[in-house]
């Protein structure tokens, strides 16, 4: 069972627009805040997982600080269930020194501390759907688009078990040694031997474009695709 696409869409009015969603109980329905206030994003040096909090593998670089968004339509743009920021989402440059890279972020609901994280992704692009074949080691998603050395994440799916051998939330490389239009292999190390899937399965995949924070005068940034979907 699931939600329909359109109480996602409403859902996601609510928390990121403070829109009322209508005719529940009353005409009014679930109501947003008298006052929206604003989410916070996060940055993780890695996956927070389900059961983490905002400040599970949180990004601990000189000068580091959660960036308030507010909670309109000025401040996260809906469409269906997926949701993303209005405007580029800027970090605090690093002091001087400072050498962390960051793989995932958060919407939070608070400026520091554990607080609530309502949704975590992977910095880079995706979701794309993919199979693992423990007879080749192959991966296969067609039309990947990605080239030798490209970063790959993995994550499960409900009803489809990732393949064994692919650990969710792992940075993997992607090899030369057959690459294909639709399929390749991965390694941990760059060039190095091909993971060993000693069980079918699938899930989705990103592309990870980590953020490197070197020193100061880099902006660690989150673009408007950055996207958060309910369902």
């Amino acid at each position: 069972m699931s939600f329909s696409n359109t109480f996602e869409n409403s859902l996601a009015l609510l928390l990121f627009n403070n829109t009322n969603i209508a005719n529940f109980g009353d005409a009014t329905g679930i109501r947003g805040s008298t006052a929206a206030g604003s989410f916070y994003y996060a940055l993780h040096t890695a996956d927070p997982g389900e059961a983490g909090s905002a400040v599970t593998s949180e990004a601990a670089y000189t000068n580091y600080a959660r960036v308030a968004v507010a909670r309109s339509g000025s401040g996260f743009s809906v469409s269906g269930s997926a949701t993303t920021p209005v405007a580029n989402v800027d970090f605090p440059q690093s002091g001087a020194g400072s050498n962390e890279v960051e793989t995932h972020f958060s919407i939070v609901n608070t400026a520091s501390g554990a607080g609530i994280i309502l949704a975590s992704g992977i910095i880079g692009s995706g979701p794309k759907p993919f199979t693992a074949d423990a007879a080749s080691d192959l991966i296969t998603s067609p039309a990947h688009g990605f080239a030798t050395d490209d970063r790959i994440v993995f994550e499960a799916i409900e009803g489809l078990s990732l393949p064994t051998g692919i650990t969710q939330g792992t940075r993997y490389f992607v090899l030369a040694t057959g690459l294909t239009t639709d399929a390749f292999k991965i390694s941990t190390t760059s060039g190095g031997s091909a993971v060993d899937v000693t069980v079918s399965g699938g899930g989705l995949l990103y592309k990870s474009t980590a953020i490197t924070v070197v020193g100061s005068g880099v902006t660690p940034r989150l673009t408007t695709a950055t996207t958060v979907t309910i369902g």
